[in-house]
């Protein structure tokens, strides 16, 4: 139940608000007032007391967030929700700064108020679930090896730390994670899972997934912008309520856009592992991405720098990346062009095919990291995830 107050400047916008809350499905309990954005403190008693604080205010401008950045900086767990006609984007980022997700324009569309509740009630009620731990990966460009690297850790965390893994492709343009564990087409994509959203269960989830090996799933993505753009947070958030009760390990392959999909996905991520190179492109755009992390009110602890392709002699070493985003590298994995190709090229994972190597053994020291081995077992952690083993090395990709 998410307790809503409703502060709206029109008499006549209110009811159909309400109106939009109760088609959402989401259950919630709503108080009613009249005030702007600017009259916020005359109803601090009632915003204490809310989960969430709808503005509904037609005059609204960027100089008139600052009672609402007071409310939120006073009431940390409190969610606001804006709705204006047409907001700028000079309304869009200076809302965002002062820590307001959600700006709905008027007249409201059901789909975007049903997926910013069901934000809230993910973020009030998601304590509850926490069964499997989700990890999202996400790079701030495209070509960094942000897909290579999920779906050997997955492979990494089934095979070798036998732990029941979902890989969720969520890249929006691309999505190739599939093609790099099978020749065959998926059963069905997380796009065609979503146009189905209410018949989900643990059996049509089953049915929908590619079985990759006795412990790791895929969800293989829409792989269409146009079908991407029908997928809602609302959705996704079914979707991981259902895995985290099925998976000890859920792996997510955001992608390299910021959308409000993918920040859904973050958000109920445990972790976030920003991949970079050590080039100038990624400097900037790098520093960005950490700075749109802090804006969403992540706390540094949950957010992971992992440099991918690692050259201790690159012009741009550890220490200026590290200088430059404000923030310590978690991991470096090691550049092996060939054995990453090899890789790719023979859908062979790289943790079995090429056990020995540098990189192999990266990504086996990246799985430690984000699921910590209990004390008793950290002795030897690289001689027995290495060891031989009398069958020979499990594919990917049947047939190769």
């Amino acid at each position: 139940m998410i307790d809503t107050l409703l502060v709206s400047s029109s008499a006549e916008r209110a009811p159909h608000i309400a109106a939009r809350l109760e088609a959402s499905g989401i259950a919630f309990r709503l108080r009613t007032l009249h005030g702007t954005a600017k009259q916020l403190r005359v109803h601090a008693a009632a915003i204490r007391s809310a989960d969430l604080l709808i503005v509904d205010d037609a005059d609204l401008a960027p100089r008139d967030l600052g009672g609402i950045e007071e409310v939120l900086s006073q009431l940390p767990n409190l969610h606001c929700m804006l709705v204006t006609p047409a907001p700028s984007t000079a309304l869009l980022m200076a809302a965002m700064r002062v820590g307001v997700r959600h700006v709905l324009s008027w007249p409201l569309n059901d789909a975007e108020i049903a997926d910013a509740l069901a934000h809230v009630s993910a973020k009030k009620h998601g304590g509850t679930r926490r069964d499997g731990r989700v990890v999202s990966f996400t790079s701030c460009k495209g070509g960094s090896g942000t897909t290579l690297i999920a779906v050997n850790l997955a492979y990494a965390l089934a095979a070798l730390r036998d732990k029941r893994v979902l890989l969720i492709d969520l890249n929006q343009q691309f999505a190739d994670a599939s093609l790099l564990v099978a020749d065959k087409a998926p059963p069905a994509t997380l796009a065609d899972l979503c146009s189905q959203i209410d018949r989900l269960d643990a059996a049509f989830f089953e049915s929908c997934v590619m079985h990759v090996h006795a412990n790791l799933d895929v969800l293989a993505g829409a792989g269409d912008p146009v079908k991407s753009g029908e997928l809602r947070a609302a959705h996704l958030e079914r979707i991981l309520t259902l895995v985290r009760e099925q998976y000890d390990a859920v792996l997510i392959d955001v992608g390299q856009n910021i959308n409000p999909l993918a920040i859904h996905a973050l958000d109920h991520s445990d972790s976030i592992c920003m991949v970079v190179r050590q080039n100038i492109l990624y400097l900037h755009a790098g520093r960005r991405m950490l700075d749109i992390f802090k804006e969403l009110g992540y706390p540094a602890s949950k957010v992971k720098v992992i440099v991918n392709q690692y050259d201790k002699n690159a012009r741009i070493n550890l220490a200026t990346l590290e200088e430059t985003f404000g923030a310590k590298v978690a991991h470096h994995l090691p550049r092996d062009e060939k054995q990453a190709t090899e890789a790719l090229n023979h859908g062979v994972p790289l943790v079995t095919g090429a056990k020995g190597g540098a990189l192999a053994q990266g990504i086996s020291q990246l799985a430690a990291l984000l699921w910590p081995l209990p004390v008793a077992e950290r002795r030897s952690v690289l001689g027995r995830l290495f060891q031989s083993r009398p069958n020979s090395p499990p594919q990917l990709k049947p047939g190769h």
